[in-house]
C-alpha cells in the first residue's frame, strides 16, 4: 500500500475540509432558499463559487501528488497556500455567525409559529449531514486515486452511514417544503433532531482552527479558542487541546470524556447522540459493541431483550419489539428463538 508523502496528506485534510464546508453553504442556501426564507442575502455564495474554482484545481492536482502545503515551510509560502488560509478563513466566519443563530432558533418556544426558525433549523440539518458526507466522500477518493488503500479502507466505512442520513434530512426537508402550516408535533420532532447542529458547527470550527494553525509549534488551548479558567480543567486531566476542543463542542466535561474513552468511544458525535437518547455509557457501550444505532435501541430499550439478541433478531429482519417470539407466559421466547436460529442455519 502506498505511503503517502506528508505535504500531499496535509493537502488533502485541508482541500477536502474546505470543499465540503462550502459544499454544506451552498446547500444550506438551497435549503432556505426552497423554503423561501430570506435568512441570508443574494451575495452570501459567492465566496463559496470563488473557493470552488480553486478547490477543483487543487484536488485535479492532488492526483498528481502536487501538493500546495509544505510542512518545511514556517507559515504559507504561494499563492494557492494563502489562498487556502483565506478561504479557510471566510468558511470559519461563517460557522461563527451561524451557531448562535441556531441556537436561538432551537430556543424558540412556539417552534411551530417561528416560520424563519423552523426553516433555519432545517437548512441546518441538511448543511451538517451534506458536509459530513461530503468530507468523507471526497477524502475516499482523494486517497483511492492516491493508491492510498489503508487511508481510503478508514474513511470508506462511513460513507453509507452519512448518505443514509443526508436522505433522512432531504425527507424533512420536502416535509416542510410541502406545506405552508407547520404541524406542532412536527416542529418538536425537528427541534430534537437538529439539537446537535450547533455542537457539529463548533466541531467544525474547532477542525477549521486546527487546519489554520498547522503551522503552529504546538497547537494550544488558546488557539483552540477554549477560556483559560476552562482550559485549566481539561489540562488538569491531561487532555490535549485537540481532544478538549470536539469533546467540549458537544458539551461534555473532562470527566465525561475520560469515561467514555474509557468504555472505548473516542467520537465525541457518536456519545452526543447517545447521551441525547438518555443512555448512560455504560448502558450505550453494549448496544454500539452489537452495531445498534440509538435510534433503534430506542425502540428495544424497554423490551426486556439484552442487546446480542436485540442484534440476532434484527438480523432476522424483526425490527418491532412487539413481534418478539414470545412464550404462553408473555416472556420473550429465547429458547426457542434460538433453536429458529440453529434450524436456518
Amino acid at each position: 500500500m502506498a505511503t503517502l508523502n506528508k505535504d500531499v496528506h496535509l493537502t488533502a485534510e485541508f482541500v477536502t475540509f474546505l470543499r465540503a464546508g462550502f459544499y454544506g453553504q451552498i446547500l444550506f442556501e438551497g435549503a432556505l432558499s426552497r423554503l423561501e426564507s430570506t435568512l441570508v442575502p443574494s451575495t452570501y455564495l459567492d465566496t463559496a463559487h470563488r473557493a470552488f474554482d480553486k478547490i477543483d484545481v487543487w484536488i485535479n492536482d492532488l492526483a498528481s501528488e502536487l501538493p500546495i502545503f509544505s510542512q518545511g515551510w514556517e507559515s504559507p509560502e504561494t499563492f494557492d497556500a494563502i489562498a487556502a488560509m483565506s478561504f479557510m478563513r471566510d468558511l470559519k466566519k461563517d460557522i461563527v455567525w451561524l451557531i448562535p443563530q441556531v441556537e436561538v432558533a432551537l430556543r424558540a418556544q412556539n417552534l411551530s409559529q417561528n416560520r424563519e426558525a423552523v426553516k433555519l433549523l432545517v437548512a441546518s440539518l441538511i448543511r451538517s449531514a451534506s458536509t459530513r458526507c461530503s468530507y468523507v466522500e471526497t477524502l475516499h477518493s482523494i486517497f483511492t486515486k492516491l493508491k492510498a488503500q489503508n487511508l481510503a479502507q478508514q474513511v470508506e466505512f462511513e460513507i453509507a452511514g452519512a448518505k443514509e442520513y443526508v436522505q433522512v434530512t432531504q425527507v424533512i426537508l420536502d416535509t416542510f417544503a410541502a406545506t405552508g402550516v407547520y404541524d406542532l408535533d412536527v416542529c418538536d420532532k425537528l427541534r430534537k433532531e437538529a439539537s446537535l447542529t450547533p455542537a457539529d458547527f463548533r466541531a467544525h470550527m474547532h477542525d477549521a482552527n486546527i487546519l489554520l494553525n498547522v503551522y503552529a509549534k504546538e497547537f494550544t488551548y488558546e488557539l483552540a479558542e477554549i477560556p483559560r479558567e476552562e482550559a485549566d480543567l481539561w489540562i488538569a486531566h491531561k487532555i490535549p487541546a485537540v481532544a478538549a476542543g470536539y469533546w467540549r463542542s458537544y458539551g461534555f466535561s473532562p470527566e465525561e470524556f475520560l469515561e467514555w474513552r474509557r468504555l472505548g468511544v473516542n467520537g465525541a458525535p457518536l456519545a452526543a447522540n447517545w447521551r441525547r437518547a438518555n443512555f448512560s455509557p455504560e448502558v450505550a457501550i453494549t448496544w454500539i459493541k452489537e452495531g445498534i444505532p440509538p435510534v433503534i435501541a430506542t425502540q428495544w430499550r424497554s423490551s426486556g431483550l439484552e442487546p446480542p439478541r436485540v442484534a440476532a433478531l434484527l438480523k432476522r429482519g424483526i425490527t418491532d419489539p412487539a413481534k418478539a417470539p414470545r412464550s404462553n407466559a408473555g416472556d420473550v421466547d429465547q429458547d426457542s428463538d434460538e433453536a429458529s436460529e440453529d434450524y436456518n442455519e
